[in-house]
C-alpha cells in the first residue's frame, strides 16, 4: 500500500487517510505499538500517581509540566480512566482507548473525506499543508539537513530544483528556482517545518 504523508503550514509531518482501507491498514500497523511502553510501564510497577507525586515532590513545575506532556503518561492515565468507567483492567482501558480513536477517526473520514494522523497518533482533518511525500513503508519522514539537494540538470540547464530526500520541493505550481541560492534558501525553509 502507497502512504500519502503531507507536511503542514504550521509544521510537522501527517498521514492522509482517504479511505477506510487505508485507516484498517494504519491501525493494524500501529496499534500494537502506540502503547506499548505505557504498559510496559504499568506492569513494571510504575504508575502515574507515583510519577505525579514524584514530580510534585520535586518543586520544579517544568517536572510537572514535562510530566503532563508524556504521551506514555499521559496514555496510562487514560486507559485507567477507561478501565475505571466500566469496572475493567488497565487492559480492558487500553482496548477501549483504541476503539475510541478508530471510531473517531472512521467518523471524520466518513464527514470530511480524510483524516491526517500525526506520528503521535493524534487525529484531524483539514490539514492545510506546503508538500507531500509518497511512501511504500508506513514511516513518517524524518529529514536532515544531509537530505538536502539542489540539481541543476542539463549542460545548458538554467534552472535550480530543491529536493529533500527524494522529495521535490514545489511552492505552489513552482518547481524550479533561476538561482542555486534560493533553491537552497526554500528547502531550509521546508526542512525547518518538518
Amino acid at each position: 500500500m502507497e502512504y500519502l504523508f503531507v507536511l503542514s503550514t504550521e509544521g510537522g509531518w501527517w498521514l492522509k487517510i482517504d479511505t477506510i482501507e487505508q485507516l484498517i491498514d494504519y491501525h493494524k500497523k500501529t496499534d500494537g505499538h502506540r502503547y506499548e511502553k505505557a504498559l510496559w510501564n504499568f506492569f513494571h510497577g510504575v504508575k502515574p500517581e507515583d510519577l505525579l507525586k514524584k514530580a510534585q515532590d520535586s518543586k520544579n513545575p517544568e517536572d510537572l509540566i514535562a510530566l503532563y506532556a508524556n504521551r506514555d503518561f499521559q496514555y496510562m492515565q487514560a486507559a485507567l480512566m477507561q478501565a475505571e468507567s466500566v469496572g475493567g483492567t488497565i487492559l480492558d482501558g487500553f482496548s477501549m482507548l483504541r476503539v475510541e480513536a478508530g471510531f473517531s477517526e472512521l467518523k471524520d473520514l466518513q464527514k470530511y473525506g480524510s483524516v491526517y494522523i500525526n506520528s503521535a497518533g493524534g487525529h484531524t482533518f483539514g490539514i492545510e499543508f506546503t508538500q507531500f511525500y509518497r511512501r511504500e513503508e508506513l514511516v513518517f519522514p524524518n529529514f536532515t539537513e544531509d537530505d538536502i539537494h539542489i540539481k541543476q540538470y542539463g549542460e545548458k540547464g538554467i534552472h535550480w530544483y530543491a529536493y529533500i530526500g527524494d522529495m521535490q520541493l514545489h511552492y505552489g505550481d513552482k518547481r524550479k528556482w533561476n538561482t542555486y541560492e534560493a533553491a537552497k534558501e526554500y528547502a531550509y525553509s521546508i526542512l525547518k517545518l518538518c
